[in-house]
């Protein structure tokens, strides 16, 4: 093998090594035991609705039987005509129309803004995404999580494929998002399930929250500039149902890289090049054990790790995961590399420019 080659395999398989190393460091310790609420502040729990999800229904009723005791839960949509709006009423819980003033925003953010400044009273304010299904304990592990020095507690979810490959794939690829929230680097306030403090809307805060496409994107950024941490709360981790098609995953999973890497520079420095030392060295992999010689398969080594550790995380129940971790090594490089050049999104039917 030359030495230019030699070199080349040597360099990316130390940084893939490094990288990984680094993830690995980020892992659960101490700081992400389960612990009960010191303080129970006064919480409105905000449900922002648009469309139809799988079960909507039961993510709202779940949304209204928190064991958490101050808090009071609203849905909040654009209108009544809305496709939400039949299972709100079925599940029971309290609603309000958003308020159309709230223009320069998503339409999330808008509802969201809406129902913070009718609750002025509130301590602390909570999203939970439509389409996730919260444990009971989901709003008490949350509150458990936020230090002295946080303004924002959130968990990643774990998403359980309903359908084919495409949603088995999602499945795996929302494993980076545990990665991500495990190291205090690269960590962010993931919008489908948050908490954060009331200070946050506070000298200026509302205003920049109320005009930015992403509530993920504002608050992990009013969080930062403002000196606080993010707490990670993994068992408060929710679930999000869903079902795949490849247009929608690609078009999903290239959305929520983008929206990383505007609420955390650092999420496109050490993903460009984590995910391209590991496209490398897998395409590498493969093309110099079928046409250079068979001893080349060592280079697989590397993503032992990175497969055994997914298996585990799906549950350890599907061999189909296996295959799907060295695709996604592709598709999270791709992933990356367009966020770079992504100038807007679509998102529940409407088009947003990123900025």
């Amino acid at each position: 093998m030359g030495v230019l080659l030699t070199s080349y395999l040597v360099f990316i398989s130390l940084v893939w090594a490094v990288l990984s190393m680094g993830g690995l460091l980020g892992m659960p310790r101490k700081e992400f035991q389960a612990k009960k609420p010191r303080n129970r502040p006064r919480i409105l729990l905000m449900v922002p609705c648009k469309g139809t999800d799988i079960d909507l229904e039961r993510n709202l009723r779940n949304a209204i039987g928190q064991d958490y005791g101050n808090y009071r839960a609203v849905a909040i949509l654009e209108s009544k005509r809305d496709p939400a709006f039949k299972a709100i009423k079925k599940s029971g819980i309290s609603y309000m129309i958003s308020d159309p003033k709230y223009k320069n925003c998503s339409g999330k953010v808008r509802n969201l803004a809406s129902a913070i400044r009718r609750f002025k009273s509130c301590e602390a304010y909570c999203i939970l995404d439509s389409d996730v299904d919260a444990w009971p304990s989901w709003l008490s592990s949350l509150v458990a999580a936020l230090g002295e020095k946080d303004g924002i507690s959130t968990a990643f979810p774990t998403f359980n494929p309903i359908g084919g490959f495409w949603s088995k794939a999602k499945h795996v690829w929302g494993f980076v998002g545990f990665g991500l929230m495990e190291n205090k680097r690269t960590r962010f306030g993931w919008g489908g399930s948050l908490l954060f403090r009331k200070e946050l809307m506070e000298n200026g805060g509302f205003e920049r929250f109320s005009t930015s496409i992403s509530d993920d994107i504002a608050l992990t950024s009013l969080c930062k500039e403002r000196g606080l941490g993010i707490a990670y709360a993994p068992a408060a981790r929710p679930v999000v149902d869903c079902r795949e098609s490849a247009a929608s995953f690609i078009e999903w999973s290239n959305r929520q890289t983008a929206f990383s890497v505007l609420g955390n520079r650092a999420n496109l420095y050490v993903g460009l090049a984590y995910y391209t030392a590991g496209a490398l060295l897998l395409a590498s992999a493969i093309a110099l054990s079928i046409w250079y010689s068979p001893i080349a398969a060592i280079l697989f080594l590397p993503f032992l790790l990175f497969v055994a550790k997914s298996y585990q995380r799906s549950g350890g129940h599907d061999p189909i995961t296996l295959p799907i971790c060295f695709i996604l090594v592709f598709i999270y490089f791709y992933n990356m590399v367009n966020s770079v050049f992504l100038r807007e999104v679509n998102w529940r039917g409407r088009r947003y420019a990123l900025r």
